[in-house]
Protein backbone atom coordinates (compact mmCIF):
# COMPACT_ATOMS: atom_id res chain seq x y z
CA UNK A 1 0.00 0.00 0.00
CA UNK A 2 2.61 2.56 0.69
CA UNK A 3 4.52 1.64 -2.42
CA UNK A 4 1.10 2.31 -4.09
CA UNK A 5 0.75 5.80 -2.56
CA UNK A 6 4.42 6.65 -3.37
CA UNK A 7 3.67 5.68 -6.99
CA UNK A 8 0.55 7.56 -7.35
CA UNK A 9 2.39 10.68 -5.50
CA UNK A 10 5.23 10.46 -7.75
CA UNK A 11 2.91 10.45 -10.78
CA UNK A 12 1.25 13.73 -9.61
CA UNK A 13 4.86 15.39 -9.21
CA UNK A 14 5.60 14.34 -12.42
CA UNK A 15 2.43 15.60 -13.54
CA UNK A 16 2.69 18.74 -12.28
CA UNK A 17 6.14 19.29 -13.15
CA UNK A 18 5.37 18.43 -17.13
CA UNK A 19 2.27 20.79 -16.37
CA UNK A 20 4.91 23.57 -14.93
CA UNK A 21 7.27 23.33 -17.64
CA UNK A 22 4.67 23.23 -20.63
CA UNK A 23 3.50 26.65 -18.85
CA UNK A 24 6.61 27.95 -18.14
CA UNK A 25 7.87 27.21 -21.89
CA UNK A 26 4.34 29.20 -23.24
CA UNK A 27 5.06 31.98 -20.84
CA UNK A 28 8.40 32.04 -22.18
CA UNK A 29 7.30 32.10 -25.56
CA UNK A 30 4.53 35.21 -24.90
CA UNK A 31 7.59 37.04 -22.99
CA UNK A 32 9.74 36.90 -26.41
CA UNK A 33 7.00 37.67 -28.25
CA UNK A 34 6.10 40.52 -26.38
CA UNK A 35 9.84 41.68 -26.26
CA UNK A 36 9.93 41.38 -30.05
CA UNK A 37 7.04 43.17 -30.42
CA UNK A 38 7.83 46.10 -28.34
CA UNK A 39 11.63 45.94 -30.00
CA UNK A 40 9.66 46.74 -33.59
CA UNK A 41 7.62 49.54 -31.75
CA UNK A 42 11.02 51.24 -30.65
CA UNK A 43 12.54 50.95 -33.92
CA UNK A 44 9.57 52.15 -35.97
CA UNK A 45 8.94 54.92 -33.68
CA UNK A 46 12.43 56.08 -33.85
CA UNK A 47 12.84 55.41 -37.59
CA UNK A 48 9.92 58.17 -37.20
CA UNK A 49 11.45 60.49 -34.96
CA UNK A 50 14.53 60.59 -36.90
CA UNK A 51 12.29 61.12 -40.43
CA UNK A 52 11.03 64.03 -38.37
CA UNK A 53 14.02 65.50 -37.54
CA UNK A 54 15.45 65.05 -40.93
CA UNK A 55 12.78 66.68 -42.50
CA UNK A 56 12.76 69.92 -39.60
CA UNK A 57 16.96 69.99 -40.02
CA UNK A 58 16.08 70.22 -43.81
CA UNK A 59 13.27 73.42 -43.29
CA UNK A 60 15.09 75.24 -40.60
CA UNK A 61 18.57 74.98 -43.08
CA UNK A 62 16.56 76.38 -46.38
CA UNK A 63 14.82 78.66 -43.90
CA UNK A 64 18.27 80.18 -42.64
CA UNK A 65 20.08 80.08 -46.03
CA UNK A 66 16.63 82.21 -47.36
CA UNK A 67 17.33 84.61 -44.66
CA UNK A 68 21.21 84.73 -45.01
CA UNK A 69 20.38 85.87 -48.45
CA UNK A 70 17.70 88.39 -47.27
CA UNK A 71 20.33 89.95 -45.10
CA UNK A 72 22.96 89.86 -47.24
CA UNK A 73 20.71 91.30 -49.96
CA UNK A 74 19.55 94.45 -48.05
CA UNK A 75 23.39 95.13 -46.35
CA UNK A 76 24.49 95.37 -49.81
CA UNK A 77 21.70 97.79 -50.33
CA UNK A 78 22.48 99.83 -47.42
CA UNK A 79 26.19 99.82 -47.89
CA UNK A 80 25.77 101.13 -51.41
CA UNK A 81 23.16 103.75 -50.31
CA UNK A 82 25.39 104.78 -47.13
CA UNK A 83 28.27 104.47 -50.19
CA UNK A 84 25.81 107.35 -52.20
CA UNK A 85 25.29 109.33 -49.30
CA UNK A 86 29.27 109.89 -48.53
CA UNK A 87 29.58 110.69 -52.57
CA UNK A 88 27.22 112.89 -52.56
CA UNK A 89 27.72 114.69 -48.59
CA UNK A 90 31.44 114.46 -47.60
CA UNK A 91 31.08 117.22 -45.08
CA UNK A 92 28.32 116.27 -43.66
CA UNK A 93 29.83 112.24 -43.51
CA UNK A 94 32.49 113.41 -41.96
CA UNK A 95 30.83 115.23 -39.11
CA UNK A 96 28.52 112.62 -38.69
CA UNK A 97 31.54 110.12 -38.30
CA UNK A 98 32.96 112.20 -35.79
CA UNK A 99 30.10 112.52 -33.66
CA UNK A 100 29.25 108.85 -33.45
CA UNK A 101 33.83 108.24 -32.98
CA UNK A 102 32.91 110.69 -29.79
CA UNK A 103 29.88 109.41 -28.50
CA UNK A 104 31.50 105.58 -29.14
CA UNK A 105 34.07 106.91 -26.76
CA UNK A 106 32.32 108.56 -24.09
CA UNK A 107 30.87 104.98 -23.78
CA UNK A 108 33.52 103.35 -24.14
CA UNK A 109 36.16 105.16 -21.96
CA UNK A 110 37.61 103.41 -19.48
CA UNK A 111 36.93 103.72 -15.98
CA UNK A 112 40.13 105.26 -14.35
CA UNK A 113 38.55 108.65 -14.63
CA UNK A 114 36.12 108.27 -12.96
CA UNK A 115 35.89 108.30 -9.08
Amino acid sequence: MAKAKTDEIREKVTRLTDDAKTKLGDVSADVRKGAERASDEIRKGYERAYSAAREGYGDASKNLRKGYKKVRKDFDSLSSDVNDYVQDNPGKSILIAAGVGFLLGLLFRGGGDRE
